[in-house]
């Protein structure tokens, strides 16, 4: 049995790894040593051995006699068949219908566990942008896909993830009484919909619904985001279209019964 020094060195040593690599990875061009060990706090003889031993791996590769690369195998790490994939492949039509009949965003959104993963995403005209990064970090109950995510877990989680202190007020318009969200967010679990009106960021709305398995799990979200002026006298159309995308997904699209054994739902 390992000691627990030894253990915990080993789990050390693997999260510094994966630090060298994420720095590799965001990067989004060939970084030197002494640049990763910058991003990343580290010695740059730690982020030597490290990098060393990714390009091992073949997680990394180095470009030429100073800088270093992400191989494909960091860049692309799920095969083609993957459910992931497949669903990106199904749902990318949509977005794109979706984006161009109304000009605000498309996003498809997987729930894993409590994280919010954006899978596709169509970006709308202007200038902008709300998403960047694959995980939503937006507040679960200042954001459309948080109030999907809580509209489809049992309420003792969804209270669990609340927690149990004040609600973060992001602006005027946030939503912070928990009777109120809670009633909310019971409408959210029965009518498969949600709204953000300025909760969030002002002048940044969203609509969503749910993303349902064949079973009709509540696995995920399709949004449409964009600026205030995309929403007016359109949030209703918006919701019969986005609701009119997950029925097809869900009743046609063999990814979505993947999606659903790979979640085990």
């Amino acid at each position: 049995m390992q000691s627990k020094s030894k253990a915990e060195r080993d789990s050390g040593s693997l999260a510094r790894g994966l630090a060298v690599l994420q720095s590799v990875v965001a990067a989004m061009r060939p970084v030197t040593l002494s640049e990763v060990s910058e991003n990343v706090g580290l010695p740059t003889s730690t982020c030597h051995r490290l990098l060393l031993a990714l390009v091992d791996s073949g997680h990394v590769f180095k470009m030429d006699a100073s800088r270093y690369c992400p191989s494909p195998r960091s860049l692309a790490p799920l095969p083609l068949d993957h459910p992931l994939n497949m669903l990106r492949r199904d749902a990318g039509p949509l977005l794109m219908n979706l984006q161009h009949e109304h000009g605000a965003s498309a996003l498809l959104i997987l729930f894993i566990g409590t994280s919010r993963l954006i899978v596709d995403f169509v970006p709308g005209g202007g200038h902008l942008a709300p998403y960047f990064n694959t995980l939503v970090e937006s507040p679960l109950h200042a954001s459309v896909s948080g109030k999907l995510l809580l509209g489809a877990l049992p309420v003792e989680q969804r209270e669990a993830l609340l927690g149990d202190k004040p609600l973060e007020r992001c602006t005027r318009f946030t939503q912070c009484d928990r009777e109120l969200l809670t009633q909310e967010l019971d409408q959210v679990s029965d009518c498969h919909r949600a709204l953000n009106i300025d909760e969030h960021l002002v002048g940044i709305r969203a609509v969503g619904v749910h993303l349902m398995t064949p079973s009709q799990t509540a696995v995920g979200a399709l949004v449409l985001s964009g600026a205030a002026r995309l929403f007016e006298d359109r949030t209703q159309a918006m919701l019969e279209d986005l609701q009119q995308a997950s029925r097809l997904l869900s009743d046609t699209a063999q990814s979505m019964r993947a999606v659903a054994r790979l979640l085990n739902v």
